[in-house]
């Protein structure tokens, strides 16, 4: 599947969009994808919706279930290519639920991690293509937040790699 269109966001604590109790359309418990949800249930919900973490990158499309590589199953086993035509910027996502609803005009709904590390915001375009195989290891989001004395140059290793980190 390949498609560009709009975008939005969804899932964590802060969705009002989707009520306290909303499930997903295909991972029923925590441990169907524990990398996609808080370790705790917030406070006045009990739905998974809002259980899942903002910080971690996952996606909502109108997946075809009778698709092969698009049945509920499948979804759990690969990840799709997300890319904003805007900003150039690509990553990878978990399919984490279907939607958005098509009165929306949206293809796809992102996770707010995603949706700022793209450097995008609500209706800006996306393409998505999936699926991509998932790595063999799962890891988590991680976000660190450092000050950097003025003049002094922040250098990570990175996949073996050493990546210079600017403004």
């Amino acid at each position: 599947m390949k498609t560009t269109g709009k975008v939005s966001w969804f899932g964590g604590p802060d969705d009002n969009g989707v009520s306290p109790s909303e499930g997903l359309a295909f991972i029923f418990e925590v441990e169907d994808a524990p990398h996609l949800f808080l370790d705790y249930q917030p406070t006045g919900t009990t739905g998974l919706a809002r259980r899942l973490d903002p910080e971690q990158y996952y996606i909502a499309c109108r997946w075809d279930y009778d698709e092969p590589d698009q049945s509920k199953t499948e979804l759990l086993k690969h990840m799709a290519h997300v890319r904003s035509t805007k900003t150039g910027k690509e990553f990878s996502a978990y399919p984490a639920d279907w939607g958005p609803n098509e009165n929306t005009g949206r293809i796809a709904d992102i996770s707010p991690g995603l949706m700022a590390a793209l450097g995008i915001d609500t209706d800006d375009t996306v393409e998505v293509v999936y699926p991509i195989q998932k790595p063999d290891t799962i890891l988590p989001v991680v976000t660190v937040a450092l000050t950097i004395p003025q003049g002094v140059d922040l250098r990570l290793k990175v996949n073996g790699e050493i990546v210079l980190l600017d403004d």
